[in-house]
């Protein structure tokens, strides 16, 4: 031990000498000055930039930039430290070894009586405390400047986020041990890293050694800060990297002191099979994953194929199905929002759920990637004022219905339509248009307009607010609301197509066609049967208005089934909460869908 402190100081003296820490220093206090400077300066940089373009000159182009935000901040920060940061710091620390090894000072100490394992320790232990002030000071530097050029706009786990980043730095500084240990040369030292990093990039596509791998720490910061995960949902890859760095670090240990070399290999597939052991056992993920793949095939497609909006799927069948048997079928159709195939909130993946039950019970799922969160802002800029549901998930659940029914696997007269909040809502409109199915599930929707719901959501936002500050704000903002809802109403299709409202984010079309094209609209004509499911405890919808009318809507008729269930959310997952403003708290919490609902699901399929 006596040994290991004498070198490591010996190490941090030796970097303020050869001024490695004041580089480090310097360049990473430059990174947290920089970042926010950006943040606010990209914006006009662009709009300069595309000013001076030919092609673009004379064209108004402020509306394509919003105002810069404390998450632009943040985002030019992990972009800067996380990726050249990163880079600069391999570089400084690759010749920590090989260059005392070829100089041979590091022999004349190791003759004094410096165990080989000491040296070796006392290196990465230097490397990580540099990394890690310079980390600080740069954070520390970011985060008092973005607090000045952006008050008043706080962010989630901003403290946490850095955790992430400065562990995925010490397993790169622990990889950049190891490699100088094996190579004789900084430059084939840096080589080895980049080449394990790059290894680690290439698997990370592989869905269940995606939340397990270290380099997924590097993406995020972001989604922490964004309200897009929380500190839970990363925890996996946190133990994932803290196993390995011990591991590898252990091996640079054993391989510089030249024992047999046998024990290395030996010892580093402990540490790997040690390694998956304990992130199979903490994470949800990878057990839930191998039991259900007994049972379920999962074969990706791709809806809209050969067009300029193609979108990932993922078509789950059972695994075991007789020879001959066609299996009914279910296109799950997203709520509002850029939702992934997932329909994730947070940690939370309600149609990853409902698709693997369904077809470990003999059913096939499609789910897919939603239009918007493929393909963002060029849909709504290509479609112009004329962006409507048709462009947001109208034309794409038609499109994967014929997936399903073109699949020799698939009963194609069984194709049944689950759609959840905004898809339930369409669901009558497109089952009109071309889905033609053999039956719809409406997952917490409503057969009134979106703006009427929109409405009430405000007024009850309103009323659940305590402070009286921002009472006042958000009932101005809900008599500006209502405003706008008035003239987008009274406007022609073609006066809402110029109009852009501010309040609501799109232009008056899109809102105008959905409060136009309601599913009263539709109920009458259909005479397929429907499960419709309401949770008693949605704080986005009401029971009265909108559970109550589709009630109505099928008075005197025979094919619709009602299920209302209680203490469950919009998410169709256990609620405690009793106002709207503890919704996305709620969301953020890790749960699962009711079993109840899942088999009440199943059982209908099974019975129509």
């Amino acid at each position: 031990m006596r040994g290991y402190l004498i070198f490591l100081k010996k190490e941090l003296i030796e970097s303020v000498k050869t001024y490695r820490l004041f580089i480090l220093v310097t360049v990473f206090l430059i990174f947290g000055i920089v970042s926010p400077l950006l943040a606010v300066m990209t914006p006009e940089i662009m709009q300069w930039a595309m000013a001076t373009d030919p092609s673009t000159a004379g064209i108004d182009l402020s509306a394509l930039f919003g105002e810069p935000t404390a998450l632009d901040s943040w985002a030019q920060f992990y972009s800067n430290v996380g990726q050249l940061g990163l880079i600069i710091l391999v570089i400084v620390f690759s010749g920590m070894l090989s260059s005392e090894v070829s100089g041979g000072t590091l022999t004349i100490i190791l003759t004094k009586g410096l165990s080989r394992s000491a040296a070796v320790l006392s290196k990465l232990t230097s490397a990580v405390l540099i990394w890690s002030g310079c980390l600080l000071i740069s954070f520390f530097t970011a985060w008092g400047y973005t607090i000045f050029l952006f008050p008043g706009q706080a962010l989630p786990n901003v403290f946490f986020s850095i955790l992430p980043l400065w562990l995925f730095g010490v397993f790169l500084l622990s990889l950049t041990t190891l490699a100088a240990v094996i190579a004789t040369k900084s430059t084939f030292t840096m080589l080895l890293v980049g080449g394990a990093v790059a290894v680690l990039h290439i698997i990370n596509i592989i869905p269940i050694v995606g939340r397990y791998n270290p380099v997924s720490l590097m993406g995020s910061p972001m989604p922490l800060l964004s309200f897009a995960a929380t500190p839970w949902s990363i925890y996996p890859g946190l133990i994932a990297a803290t196993i390995c760095v011990v591991a590898v670090t252990l091996f640079a240990v054993i391989k510089f002191s030249q024992k047999k070399t046998i024990k290395a290999p030996i010892i580093l597939a402990i540490a790997v099979i040690f390694s998956l052991s304990v992130t199979m056992f903490f994470g949800e993920g990878i057990p839930a994953q191998i039991r259900i793949n007994r049972v379920v095939i999962s074969e990706n497609v791709t809806i809209g194929e050969g067009t300029e909006w193609e979108l990932a799927g993922v078509l789950t069948l059972p695994r075991n199905v007789d020879v001959g048997e066609k299996l009914p079928a279910v296109v799950l159709v997203h709520g509002s929002g850029a939702h992934d195939m997932n329909s994730a909130i947070f940690d939370n993946q309600p149609f990853r759920e409902i698709a693997e039950y369904l077809s470990s019970n003999g059913v096939a799922v499609l789910r897919y990637n939603k239009r918007t969160y493929t393909h963002g802002l060029r849909i709504v800029q290509q479609a112009d004022g004329g962006f409507s549901v048709w462009d947001e998930t109208i034309e794409d659940a038609l499109l994967a219905t014929e997936i399903l029914r073109s699949d020799p696997r698939i009963d194609e007269d069984r194709v049944f339509f689950l759609g959840h909040s905004l898809g339930g809502m369409l669901a009558p409109r497109i089952h009109t248009m071309g889905g033609d199915y053999a039956g719809l599930i409406i997952f917490a929707g409503s057969p009134r307009s979106l703006l009427d719901i929109m409405m009430n959501q405000q007024a009850w936002a309103a009323e659940a607010m305590q402070d009286e500050e921002e009472r006042l704000y958000q009932l101005e903002f809900n008599k500006r609301f209502e405003e706008a809802v008035e003239m987008i109403i009274s406007m022609s299709a073609e006066e809402a197509k110029d109009t852009f409202i501010s309040e609501l984010g799109t232009y008056a079309y899109y809102w105008k066609d959905l409060h136009e094209n309601t599913a009263d609209r539709f109920i009458s004509e259909i005479d397929a049967p429907f499960l419709i499911m309401h949770p008693a405890n949605d704080m986005h919808l009401c029971i009265e208005k909108d559970f109550g009318l589709y009630k109505e809507l099928f008075e005197g008729r025979s094919n619709a089934v009602f299920k209302l269930y209680d203490g469950l959310n919009h998410l169709f997952m256990p609620s405690t909460i009793t106002n709207i403003t503890e919704v996305l708290d709620e969301y953020m919490r890790r749960a699962n869908i009711d079993p109840v609902v899942l088999q009440d699901i199943l059982e209908w399929i099974k019975a129509n």
